[in-house]
């Protein structure tokens, strides 16, 4: 394989999270597309409408954990559940900040990106050590909630990373000679 392709195909693979999450920098709540039309995938399974979360739904489960906070304890749930919708978006934006890394790493000559390899190879292994984090091998924190299809989707996406870490790395290899 050519030191270009390692490179392309590598730059290709770290488009993924801002396919998937980016429309969530407009609207957070958005994730539900991916709750509803991906995840049922990683079951195994078809995604089932019956079974989809609505917009609706989303706002009276946020309004539950809000309930569920002492009222002692109302101003910071309600900071909570901004910060993690916060989060969210600016989550999102990272993942279209790479998008626009690798559209323009990919007007470069090889030799010229090799910086922009290095980041993608970091972010790439640390999202390999999460995933495998959700598929079960527990050295990288905890997660207090991993959903069935969270599981699987760390059984997949672990390797994918894997994949994206060593094309990443070989690239910022042939990208310094």
């Amino acid at each position: 394989m050519s030191d270009s392709l390692v490179s392309t195909l590598g730059l290709l693979l770290c488009l993924a999270p801002a396919l998937v999450h980016g429309v969530e920098v407009i609207r957070p709540l958005w994730a539900r597309w991916v709750v509803n039309w991906v995840l049922p995938f990683f079951a195994p399974g078809v995604p089932k409408p019956k079974q989809f979360l609505t917009h609706d739904t989303q706002l009276a489960m946020l309004d539950g954990a809000l309930g569920a906070a002492p009222d002692e304890r109302r101003r910071a749930g309600e900071d909570y559940i901004f910060l993690m919708l916060f989060e969210q978006r600016q989550g999102a934006l990272a993942f279209l900040a790479i998008a626009a890394g690798v559209a323009y790493g990919f007007a470069q000559p090889l030799a010229d990106r090799h910086m922009l390899h290095f980041i993608l190879a970091i972010m790439s292994a640390l999202f390999m050590l999460v995933n495998a984090n959700h598929a079960g091998i527990r050295f990288l924190g905890t997660h207090p909630r991993i959903s069935h299809n969270g599981r699987n989707v760390g059984l997949v996406f672990a390797p994918f990373w894997a994949l994206s870490t060593a094309l990443n790395f070989l690239a910022f290899q042939a990208a310094t000679m």
